[in-house]
């Protein structure tokens, strides 16, 4: 695979790319892409962004609220998508960062993971 094509996908640029590749104590992701097939290289993208798809919500959520006491897991961001009426003002908080900050893929790919019905989903984010 190309290191154009790399970059793309992973969506850095490609000086990034050949920053990565000059830094040898850090693991080469780039040359290891680079070394594959494309169509190997594409699957194990999706596989590895498919994995940390549900990390990505929780990690968006969190992000936005400055004390890590008041972190949410990913249980209560279930139950906020699930239908839930949030309780606190962090919860509150929280279902306006998903509905104004966390991406469609992010907050799709939390669904499915945690088989949130897209009828409960549909209502919290619209309503």
């Amino acid at each position: 695979m190309k290191t154009k094509e790399i970059a793309s996908l992973l969506g850095v640029p490609p000086s990034t790319l050949h920053d990565w590749k000059k830094n040898p104590e850090k693991k080469n992701l780039a040359a290891i892409l680079t070394a594959m097939p494309k169509e190997a290289a594409l699957q194990f993208i999706k596989d590895a962004t498919k994995k940390q798809a549900p990390k990505m919500l929780l990690a968006t959520v969190n992000c936005s609220i400055g004390n890590t006491k008041k972190h949410l897991k990913a249980s209560d961001i279930k139950k906020l998508l699930s239908g839930n009426k949030p309780e606190t003002s962090v919860e509150k908080y929280a279902l306006d960062v998903i509905k104004t900050e966390a991406t469609h893929e992010e907050i799709m790919s939390f669904a499915t993971y945690y088989r949130i019905p897209k009828k409960s989903l549909s209502k919290i984010l619209n309503g």
